[in-house]
């Protein structure tokens, strides 16, 4: 596999049926919360197993509140006897945590992560702007989730350019009536921004996506999340192709046509604008970096290509399999 994307199911948070009965094994539904990270924790060592040295997995993760299981209150105090042993541990989500308290489940799955080896490289926060409201009057609503991105090697696949939001030369200072003037806006931009444009921050604000299923599927599934996370996971760390030859993926050839015809990003070729840089940092952006093509180690990169392949272990709605199929090869052809 090149690419893992996926969210599993939330523990204690829904019980998927085959009629009347529960579905046997089903994650999400074990006893404890600290059986439902070793359920993940199992998973995760498959998908280790399956996945390239220089692939990538991000998985999505929510995180809920301790309570008893057997509906009682449950204080700081309870904890601590449930974890001395004066009741049987695993039997409620206070073996975890005392209650009103975050169990920490991605938390606890990421350090788990880390004794599998592999490399926990971000935490990207999934901010909600559309977050279902609370009653809670003592903190503040919960409107994100975790997106964490775990490797198997410090290097692997990475197309960070594909996901790069275009740089914009309009810039409104605080308190301004109107733009700031063009020579300005270029001397403010300074000379640390990428001419593709920056590169996306650890905080994705994504809106969540209805899914509207065919109504003679006869089922409904409330957990899919929206298409622009596979999206960008897939864009920026799932190659267009990879290369029959070496075997190697395609990654995005950058056109670097500079100033006055030579490299844009020579170490030390352009000066700080503090530093008097302004005309350079003009010309810089005038004539900016664009990508190309695509290439991989062969030294005349025109072999076939077979796609790259895409895993979600917990594809429900298959979301990500449809993104993945409308980002297939045709779609990075230059």
């Amino acid at each position: 596999m090149d690419l893992i994307c996926t969210s599993p199911p939330y523990w204690a948070l829904r019980d998927y049926r085959d009629g009347d009965e529960s579905l046997k094994g089903q994650i999400g539904n074990e006893v404890s919360p600290g059986e439902y990270v070793e359920s993940l924790w199992e998973c995760t060592r498959e998908w280790i197993r399956v996945l390239k040295p220089e692939g990538s997995i991000f998985v999505v993760l929510g995180d809920k509140y301790s309570d008893r299981a057997d509906g009682g209150s449950a204080s700081a105090q309870s904890w601590r006897e449930d974890r001395a042993g004066c009741l049987p541990p695993g039997k409620s989500s206070t073996a975890m945590a005392p209650r009103k308290s975050r169990l920490m489940l991605p938390e606890r799955y990421r350090i788990g992560c880390l004794d599998l080896g592999l490399l926990v490289r971000v935490v990207i926060i999934w901010s909600q702007p559309s977050a279902m409201p609370e009653s809670v009057t003592d903190r503040v609503r919960v409107a994100h989730e975790d997106i964490a991105h775990l490797t198997k090697e410090p290097h692997y696949y990475a197309s960070v350019d594909e996901i790069r939001t275009p740089a914009s030369n309009y810039e409104r200072r605080p308190g301004a009536r109107r733009a700031t003037p063009p020579g300005q806006r270029r001397r403010a931009m300074a000379d640390t921004v990428n001419p593709l444009g920056p590169l996306p921050g650890s905080v994705w604000e994504i809106a969540s996506q209805p899914l509207v299923v065919p109504e003679h599927l006869g089922t409904d599934h409330y957990a899919a999340f929206p298409m622009e996370i596979p999206r960008r996971t897939i864009r920026g760390w799932s190659p267009p192709g990879i290369c029959v030859k070496c075997g190697e993926g395609r990654r995005p050839l950058v056109e670097k046509p500079g100033v006055l015809g030579q490299n844009n990003n020579p170490d030390g070729r352009i000066r700080s604008t503090i530093r008097g840089g302004s005309a350079e940092w003009a010309l810089r952006m005038s004539n900016p970096d664009r990508m190309v093509g695509y290439a991989c180690d062969c030294l005349q990169p025109n072999a076939p290509t077979r796609p790259a392949v895409v895993l979600d272990p917990f594809g429900g709605a298959g979301t990500t399999s449809l993104v993945a199929a409308t980002l297939g090869p045709p779609r990075r052809e230059r």
